[in-house]
């Protein structure tokens, strides 16, 4: 029995040192990407990309589309650059919410979405509802909740508000401008 056992040791630290060389520190230590490892090659592009998303019930929750989705794995998160995106959110069978923007970047499988360049949610139907205008905006659809610091501008019909800084709260239909707030309001 003593012979086997400084063998069985020696094996299993020979093993862990293969381990260990075989195995990538970043992932070993969970460290972020480099900017090298970000502007590596795509793992995945799709051109005229449309997704759908359901809740647990089984009904459509949201739909993205885009333009183009470029894809990239890393060891511990996960990225996707989105040209053109346009999401719609939907409430029971009608859609609720629509935001277009020029670009968008998709993070943790898509969490949060953060749109940038001419961001437009438009409340559904667009006739009756309100628009929102700002440069850039998070997003995290599974929540339907977004927010930004930027400059904010909401028109509804002839009423306008500009602020600094929104929550939007899509699933109640709610948005709260946080400072800097000015409203023109018309009265009929």
């Amino acid at each position: 029995m003593r012979t086997w056992l400084p063998l069985a040791i020696i094996v299993s630290l020979i093993s862990l040192g293969l381990w260990f060389y075989e195995s990538p520190p970043e992932q070993l230590l969970g460290k972020r990407p480099t900017p090298k490892e970000y502007n590596r090659a795509a793992d995945l592009v799709i051109r005229e990309a449309k997704t759908r998303h359901f809740n647990t019930e089984g009904t459509l929750a949201y739909r993205v589309d885009a333009d183009s989705i470029t894809y990239f794995q890393f060891a511990r998160r996960d990225r996707a650059n989105l040209d053109k995106p346009r999401i719609v959110f939907y409430q029971g069978e009608s859609p609720r919410w629509r935001t277009e923007s020029r670009k968008g970047v998709a993070h943790n499988n898509g969490q949060r979405v953060v749109l940038r360049g001419d961001v437009n949610i438009w409340e559904l139907p667009e006739t009756d509802g309100i628009h929102l205008q700002t440069p850039a905006i998070t997003i995290k659809p599974r929540q339907e909740y977004a927010e930004t610091d930027k400059i904010v501008k909401i028109t509804a019909g002839a009423n306008r508000t500009e602020g600094r800084g929104l929550r939007a709260f899509l699933k109640k239909d709610r948005v709260e401008i946080l400072s800097e707030v000015q409203s023109i309001y018309e009265t009929q």
